[in-house]
């Protein structure tokens, strides 16, 4: 059965989702039984940069590989993306199904600027306009002055990732990567915000073009590696956090962030006896003793005071 609906008539939602449903019929084959392929899993980070092009107004350039009964097909980053016939220049299209069908291959091939006028991970889908690329472009919001590379400013963590955080700084969102988080280990940014937080945050790279922004947290802290030699010196017996644990050694947190590492070879023969990582976990105590310290390098060499010094 066609689903052919008159240009007079408004399109629903009941619309769209019967002809999702359906599956394409491209390049003629329209007697060839469809089947149901499951689309493979996208990541977090390629629907977060949706909805950023969706929040900018960006236009997109993409070739149209294939459409269905209600409109057209492309992809980006993987994802299949919907252009119902409603959202073309050229719509109406003729009520007869083969010369309506006609009408679309002759799209099959072609580019199009488009822009994201809906986007759906739940339903794993983006729908997106031609009609509206002029109105977008009219709303593409406008570059502040404020907005430049060392500026600091307020905003609010929209959404945590493993890799970063996005903050809402007014015109648009930037990222703070995980590496800008703090000048000591960040195991995973949620350890440090959560969404509605309201930050303050130094701007490290603007790209107007695609509407993009760097953002620091740590920044607007003094990094302790400037001054590490002022408040620990070689030979200094301390206590400290084993703050990883891995094959070649363990490190261990200092003060303010600052970080050492106990060689493997510090293990080995410890009052006599051999200690194993197994020994050490996250988050226990040890008395460590400095054995040097390379600021320029990031690098304090520490070593075990005793096998007793374990808490």
């Amino acid at each position: 059965m066609d689903h052919y609906v008159p240009p007079h008539m408004p399109l629903c939602e009941s619309y769209w989702d019967v002809i999702l449903e359906e599956g394409p019929i491209s390049l003629g084959h329209a007697d060839v039984a469809w089947e149901w392929v499951e689309a493979p899993e996208v990541p977090a980070a390629v629907w977060d940069e949706a909805r950023q092009l969706f929040r900018t107004r960006a236009i997109l350039q993409l070739v149209i590989d294939g459409f269905n009964r209600g409109g057209l097909m492309a992809h980006w980053k993987s994802v299949e993306c919907f252009i119902p016939a409603s959202h073309l220049i050229d719509y109406p299209f003729p009520a007869d199904p083969g010369a309506r069908e006609r009408c679309f291959e002759d799209y099959v091939g072609r580019q199009l600027r488009l822009c994201i006028i809906e986007v759906e991970p739940i339903r794993n889908r983006i729908l997106l306009s031609e009609r509206q690329v002029p109105e977008c472009e009219l709303m593409k919001p406008e570059w502040p002055e404020w907005l430049c590379v060392g500026h600091t400013c307020t905003g609010t963590v929209t959404s945590v990732r493993p890799f970063g955080a996005f903050v809402d700084i007014g015109p648009l969102e930037g990222m703070v990567h995980i590496s800008e988080i703090s000048w000591g280990r960040v195991r995973h940014p949620q350890d440090f915000l959560q969404p509605g937080q309201n930050v303050r945050v130094k701007i490290l790279s603007v790209d107007p073009e695609h509407q993009r922004v760097g953002l620091s947290l740590k920044r607007l802290k003094a990094n302790p590696w400037m001054s590490v030699n002022t408040r620990i010196k070689a030979g200094n017996v301390l206590i400290g956090t084993i703050a990883s644990v891995e094959r070649f050694g363990i490190f261990v947190e200092l003060v303010d962030g600052l970080e050492g590492l106990l060689h493997a070879s510090e293990l080995e023969h410890n009052n006599g006896a051999n200690m194993d990582h197994k020994d050490y976990a996250i988050g226990q105590q040890v008395t460590v003793r400095v054995l040097e310290i390379v600021p320029e390098e990031h690098r304090i060499a520490l070593g075990l005071v005793d096998r007793g010094a374990l808490v």
